[in-house]
């Protein structure tokens, strides 16, 4: 089964019946070291939010009470590996602040693990030795290695 990418919601000029086929998406490919329309085929992805929430200062919009109703439909889900990018979905998923960037743990019948949210807006990216961990997660994920 391929691992399920759960991400925000769609960008303001993203297709949202496609998750991650916009930049991040294409940054997440990067990181995997394959072609866009690879990783669109090597991972299952969903957004918890259907439609582009709007603007909200630096960031999007994130409406956290919808958000958290559509994780707990990922939650009673059958067992898989997923990835949850960025706070806001870490947030809906009731993770805890500190878990730490890449690391496997149980989300109820899941193996998940947390990765920071590809876009350029997060200046987590800002540092290479944060983006070198990426790759070697994404690359790792890519080439079938799973928890």
């Amino acid at each position: 089964m391929k691992p399920l990418v759960i991400g925000q919601a769609p960008s303001s000029t993203s297709d949202p019946a496609w998750p991650l086929s916009g930049r991040s998406g294409r940054r997440l490919a990067a990181l995997c070291g394959v072609d866009h329309g690879v990783f669109l085929d090597a991972f299952d992805r969903v957004n918890l939010i259907p439609v582009f929430p709007g603007k909200a200062g630096k960031g999007d919009a994130f409406p956290i009470e919808e958000a958290r109703r559509s994780a707990a439909i990922v939650k009673a889900m059958s067992p898989r590996t997923v990835i949850i990018l960025g706070d806001n979905v870490r947030r809906a998923f009731d993770v805890l602040d500190d878990a730490p960037m890449f690391r496997w743990f149980r989300l109820g019948p899941h193996c998940a693990a947390v990765a920071p949210h590809p876009s350029g807006v997060s200046r987590w990216w800002n540092d290479p030795m944060n983006a070198e961990r990426a790759r070697l997660f994404w690359r790792g994920l890519a080439a079938g290695s799973r928890p």
